[in-house]
């Protein structure tokens, strides 16, 4: 006889769902404002809680915050000519944003050996979520203090976030996403929204994929806010930042109420969509941009769900999606 399935105790996710409403009244009349900031959890069970128990997310400019001395300071390529290099005693180094190269075992460790024992007190990652996660790895294998700034809309909402390190490996031509999966916070995150003018209208719809995510999984009110007059990410640059700060807030408590992303909980929204989604980067050779199948894979996972679907959809035009 067959066993009887037994149904999914979904306590814990409508426990997190029930906590978002409250940042979701935060934020729906909330104007963004710089020198803002959100602290987010470290979990005990994480190897850095011994170091700190939280870390903040800091908005504010960098052109007021001056590098730490001896530091490593790893540059996306993207940005590299736009950060001012502002003392003497760091090692700047860029790096091309490559999923499929940079964010790889094999890339890493022979960037770790060649930059190990040179006496630098901490590492500082200054780009999108592809170079944050490979200096998470550096900073992790170094032991050293790590900050994040993160200069991608999915690098500002998602990437920075959690203290993920997630890097990639290739065996006999099979791409394995994030065969290596560990956590090393920050001590701390800088969003500059500068950073936000340059990218082009296309980055910005791809850059919004985690932001929707969140609107489908987590937050209706998040949704609403990004069908509405008030979002316009193209031409206004605060209802961006507000979007992906939200959005952050959003993240924290996850983290906060269960960091060890349960399947009946924080999993079903901070993994949304994503095992599609590994899938389609990992059958492209990790060349499909994690963005554009993250924005393919809700269509797929959703397709079941007409009223999330529908709304999905919804998005995808207003903001000229055409995956």
């Amino acid at each position: 006889m067959r066993e009887k399935l037994q149904p999914i105790n979904m306590k814990k996710f409508e426990e997190i769902i029930n906590l978002s409403k409250e940042i979701d009244q935060d934020w729906t009349d909330r104007k963004i404002s710089e020198s803002f900031q959100i602290v987010f959890p470290v979990s005990p069970n994480h190897p850095r809680f011994k170091a700190f128990d939280s870390y903040p997310l800091i908005l504010t400019s960098l052109s007021a915050y001056h590098f730490p001395n001896d530091s490593l300071i790893i540059i996306d390529s993207g940005v590299y000519g736009r950060i001012k290099k502002n003392n003497d005693t760091s090692t700047y180094v860029s790096l091309d944003p490559i999923e499929n190269k940079t964010k790889t075992l094999d890339f890493l460790d022979g960037f770790l050996e060649e930059y190990r024992n040179q006496g630098f007190r901490q590492v500082i990652a200054i780009g999108g979520g592809i170079v944050l996660n490979a200096c998470s790895y550096v900073a992790e294998k170094l032991g050293l203090d790590l900050i994040l700034i993160p200069t991608s809309i999915v690098a500002m909402s998602d990437s920075s976030v959690g203290g993920k390190v997630r890097v990639n490996d290739i065996k006999d031509n099979e791409f394995i996403k994030h065969a290596y999966k560990s956590f090393y916070e920050p001590s701390q995150i800088i969003i500059d929204p500068q950073f936000l003018d340059y990218l082009s209208d296309e980055q910005i719809r791809l850059g919004l994929s985690e932001i929707i995510k969140h609107a489908l999984y987590q937050s209706d009110s998040l949704a609403q806010y990004l069908l509405s007059d008030e979002f316009n990410p193209f031409f206004d640059r605060n209802s961006l930042l507000k979007a992906i700060m939200w959005t952050a807030d959003l993240k924290r408590i996850c983290l906060e109420f269960d960091p060890e992303e349960s399947q009946d909980g924080s999993y079903l929204i901070l993994r949304a969509a994503h095992d599609i989604s590994d899938k389609m980067e990992e059958e492209s050779g990790l060349t499909v941009p994690h963005s554009e199948a993250v924005l393919e894979a809700m269509k797929i996972d959703l397709k079941e769900n007409p009223d999330k679907s529908q709304l999905l959809q919804a998005i995808y035009e207003k903001l000229g999606i055409g995956v």
